[in-house]
């Protein structure tokens, strides 16, 4: 009894050092709940009084969210829980940094865990009085302005779990810190290598692949720190919080809940044995045991030199050698400035000279694997027996959504939807793209791959294909025409609900603008399933899509898909429904063409009194002073002028993503402008429309109207 009454007496008499402590968590706490729902509430009074919402279950809707997001999973509370962690966790066994108090301390008969128990209990009842109050606060305001309900409250409860254990490992982490140094200032720095330690190297080695790997991808597989609270919190905060239902964010947020009851169990179990090993002469030194010196010069010279030398390297126009010199540079420097910081004595930075060459031939080492890439990472294409499938992702990144209507990330869809098993075409890509250079390819494109090996691994690797090349279209073909690849990429191939629900459906052709019945929706995607049975690489290479079709649901998702003139079926049905209109323009409904060249191949050369104008294309210098503005546009009004023009664009609405660039000429911009009176249904809510005019087929009296110097003739 005597001993529970002593233990209980002991934290009233700390808690009576620690009132500005208690001050700073209330308030830091009142700001970042109160506060923030305040803010919150008020915003969505103020759209409902601006009619933002339809009715009142919307604006009921937007009130529990508001709740949910501000007292919640919220994802900018992290730097407030480092600060306060830090705080508490410093100002709690600040005794430490001082010989005499420690003196004091150990001259009182009180026995030592005790006293790391009652510090360490008082910072955590700090921390969860502070929160908890201000939690109730928030939550009797939003019961008040009929802004909870089980759902928030359930959400409420799962983001207190999330950010209090952030805070104990964040805590945890921080004593920890105090017990292995003898400064506030190293413990701080301590604080942050510690807590940031796995991000850094983590980041430090993604740069130095992606700066010397050109395989180097996280489309599919991304690595993160594994240890990293930090990480968690800044990468899976907004996951969560984004999630609709509580019971998806609790089968979410419960792996991170384990591992971080693990992580701070194991930090405070080395921080205790730290502060029963902790010397009593290490108040004021730099670092309490003297042994683990050169460990942390070596682990922390290491990464902050790589990491300055790739910043060098990304600025530096990516100069390999200058990366090189600016790491070893980087490190000589900071095993310098531990030895100081070690010592506070400039006299000792050639000290320790064996952990300083360990260090630098550490960052030497790195370097070289890398650089070399001693260890195959560009050089890894799998054996095909031993994969079992294949994602793959061809330049570009079309919708998915989920069933509710929730855009899904491309990568992640893709991982799901995409299990190609003809493996051997996407092999012999990634075999072609090692034996041609980028730099030689007519049309390079980046081409994102997942093998899933049989063995369980899962490698992501990127290559550059050339799309102008006839034998990678042959291999193109194989994968693009199979059911596997096109059930993966296009969400209408499998998605028979989705359309059901369409809230509106267009057609257009550039210029057009069709609406059809919602009721077609269904059948047209029928009739465009038909015609995706033909689809090819070749197709989509060769023929620019006459028309999109674009299919609007609920949540303002939308999806446009492409028709292609062979698509038969499509066409067939937008045409009984009088909606189809060809790509190729009538002069007759034209009001007037303006034509603008930019001269995109003329470049500045020298600067003030020596520019002069380059011609790319001719690789010769044609002028004088740089104009100002290269630009000329000429506007044609005669039909016969419009019917020489009109074969030869492209509408600039309609995408092509896998036709070659090069047949568009970038220098023009066709502004077509139509009759008022024609009966011709363009979209009567644009004054105009952006054409493109195809290279190689700019009418003779449109080039001479738009060169250089025409305008002044």
């Amino acid at each position: 009894m005597t001993s529970r009454n002593s233990f209980w007496d002991s934290c009233k008499e700390n808690h009576k050092r620690r009132i500005w402590v208690w001050i700073v968590a209330c308030l830091a706490q009142a700001v970042s709940y109160v506060g923030v729902l305040t803010v919150y509430l008020s915003r969505i009074r103020m759209r409902n009084e601006n009619d933002t919402y339809k009715g009142p279950e919307d604006f009921q809707a937007a009130l529990y969210m508001a709740t949910q997001d501000a007292l919640g999973f919220q994802d900018n509370l992290g730097i407030v829980i480092v600060i306060l962690a830090t705080i508490i966790g410093m100002q709690g066994f600040s005794y430490l940094y001082d010989k005499k108090k420690v003196d004091m301390y150990h001259s009182v008969p009180v026995n030592k865990n005790r006293r790391f128990l009652v510090l360490y209990a008082n910072g955590i009842m700090i921390y969860l009085a502070a929160t908890l109050l201000n939690l109730l606060i928030s939550v009797i305001m939003a019961v008040v302005q009929h802004a909870v309900n089980g759902s928030v409250m359930a959400v409420v409860s799962l983001g207190f779990i999330w950010n209090f254990l952030v805070f104990l490992v964040m805590y945890h982490t921080v004593i920890l810190a105090v017990m292995l140094t003898g400064s506030r200032f190293i413990t701080l720095c301590a604080v942050g290598v510690l807590s940031l330690y796995e991000l850094v190297i983590y980041s430090m080695g993604s740069s130095l692949q992606y700066a010397f790997f050109a395989t180097k991808d996280n489309f599919y597989v991304s690595h993160e720190p594994k240890l990293s609270v930090l990480s968690d919190y800044i990468f899976h905060t907004l996951e969560i919080k984004l999630m609709k239902e509580a019971k998806e964010m609790a089968v979410s947020a419960l792996p991170f809940y384990g591992k971080w009851i693990i992580l701070a169990v194991v930090i405070l179990a080395f921080a205790w044995f730290s502060y029963r090993k902790r010397p009593s002469e290490a108040a004021g030194k730099a670092m309490a045991f003297q042994i683990l010196e050169p460990y942390v010069k070596v682990l922390v010279v290491i990464p902050v030199a790589v990491c300055l030398g790739m910043w060098v390297y990304n600025v530096g126009y990516g100069s390999k050698s200058l990366a090189f010199v600016s790491m070893t540079a980087s490190g000589v420097i900071a095993c310098a400035v531990m030895e100081v910081i070690y010592d506070y004595d400039i006299k000792s930075m050639f000290r320790h000279l064996l952990s300083s060459g360990i260090a630098v031939a550490g960052i030497v080492t790195i370097f070289f694997i890398y650089k070399e890439d001693i260890f195959g990472y560009d050089k890894y294409i799998p054996v095909e027996d031993k994969v079992e499938s294949i994602a793959l992702m061809l330049d570009s990144y079309p919708d998915f959504w989920d069933k509710d209507f929730s855009y899904l990330s491309t990568a992640k869809a893709s991982e799901e939807r995409m299990h190609l098993t003809k493996i051997a075409p996407v092999l012999a890509l990634a075999e072609k793209a090692q034996q041609k250079e980028v730099e030689d390819m007519a049309d390079a494109r980046m081409v994102h791959v997942l093998y899933r090996l049989k063995s369980g691994r899962r490698v992501g690797r990127s290559f550059w294909v050339d799309f102008a090349d006839p034998s990678n279209e042959l291999l193109l073909d194989q994968i693009v025409k199979t059911e596997e690849y096109k059930n993966g990429t296009f969400q209408i191939m499998t998605d028979e609900d989705s359309f059901d629900k369409a809230q509106a459906v267009t057609y257009s052709n550039g210029a057009v603008q069709v609406v059809l019945p919602v009721e077609d929706a269904p059948a047209l995607r029928e009739a465009y399933l038909k015609d995706m049975e033909q689809f090819t690489f070749t197709m989509a290479r060769k023929e620019r899509p006459c028309g999109e079709i674009s299919f609007r649901f609920p949540y303002w998702m939308t999806y446009t898909l492409q028709v292609y003139e062979g698509f038969e079926n499509t066409i067939a049905y937008l045409k009984s429904k009088e909606a189809y209109y060809p790509v190729l323009l009538d002069p007759k409904d034209i009001e007037s063409i303006t034509v603008t060249n930019y001269h995109y191949e003329l470049q500045q050369v020298g600067y003030e009194d020596s520019e002069i104008i380059y011609d790319v294309r001719s690789n010769t210098v044609i002028g004088g002073k740089y104009p100002e503005e290269n630009a000329v546009s000429e506007t044609f009004y005669e039909e016969e002028q419009f019917a020489k023009i009109v074969p030869e664009i492209y509408p600039n609405m309609l995408s092509a993503p896998w036709c070659d660039y090069q047949e568009i000429d970038s220098n023009y911009d066709v502004y077509i402008t139509f009759k008022k009176d024609t009966t011709y249904p363009y979209d009567r809510s644009s004054y105009g429309f952006s054409y493109q005019l195809f290279r190689d087929r700019v009418p003779e009296f449109v080039e001479k109207a738009t060169a250089l110097g025409a305008d002044e003739e």
